[in-house]
């Protein structure tokens, strides 16, 4: 019998092969992220997690979107009261990840840490907004993703304006995703980063943009139709690079 690493690289192997590599776009997406979840859940409890310990996906991967080539972006949450025997699950859980070849961003906190950073750093909060359960102590993950929309709720418009900021700062660093000869994927002026940044917008609110008068239903199909697109040519990318690629050159 397989192990869950090597089940994964199988199955991530044959959604390769099903598409065209200008075909894997949101729909492929999801399913990579289901493959990539059925991994972790299923190493996480053979590793006899400790009580009070919870892993979560965020990021990308929290928002069901895993591209081909992009880190697995995961949070193992703890009460802080068992650090010796989260260490270990640590290295249980991240060595055959490394050993198979995958790219990992981990992080590990306990809830204060987490509601501490988020309210501190704006990219750390918005990644929380991207929080998605998987597996241990559900109560963890609730708790700390609850106290951190409670936090940037107190605010909309303040975030509002640190999201335009952050933004702005992207797009004189990274350019016009639209204008440029080898335009940045994610980070540029209309890549997928902005039209992230209008979910994180739409959780903080708690309803959607178009209930806000933010946004029409033709400009929605148009993201929607944007983001499927974009998805579909940075995972081209990634799988001709055969790694974490985001400039188009």
């Amino acid at each position: 019998m397989k192990d869950p690493t090597g089940k994964l690289l199988e199955e991530l192997g044959a959604l390769e092969r099903a598409y065209s590599r200008g075909h894997q776009g949101v729909w492929s997406a999801r399913r990579r992220t289901e493959l990539i979840d059925t991994c972790l859940i299923e190493m996480f409890r053979g590793a006899g997690a400790p009580e009070g310990v919870a892993i979560a996906a965020i990021g990308g991967y929290g928002r069901r979107l895993q591209l081909p080539a992009s880190d697995i972006d995961i949070l193992i949450l703890h009460d802080g009261s068992n650090s010796e025997e989260v260490a270990t699950l640590v290295h249980d859980l991240l060595y055959p990840l490394w050993d198979a070849g995958f790219s990992v961003g981990q992080a590990v906190r306990t809830q204060d840490e987490a509601i501490a950073l988020a309210a501190g750093r704006f990219d750390a909060a918005t990644a929380m907004l991207d929080i998605r359960y998987l597996a241990g102590d559900s109560s963890a993950v609730a708790r700390t993703a609850a106290a951190v929309l409670a936090l940037l709720r107190e605010d909309p418009r303040g975030f509002a304006i640190r999201s335009l900021e952050s933004a702005a700062e992207r797009h004189d660093r990274y350019g016009s995703t639209a204008h440029l000869l080898e335009p940045d994927l994610k980070e540029g002026a209309g890549g997928l980063r902005d039209i992230h940044s209008l979910g994180w917008l739409e959780a903080v609110l708690g309803a959607p943009l178009e209930e806000a008068g933010l946004l029409r239903a033709r400009e929605r199909e148009a993201l929607v139709a944007a983001e499927e697109f974009l998805v579909r040519v940075r995972s081209a990318l990634q799988l001709e690079t055969g790694k974490r690629s985001d400039r188009l050159v």
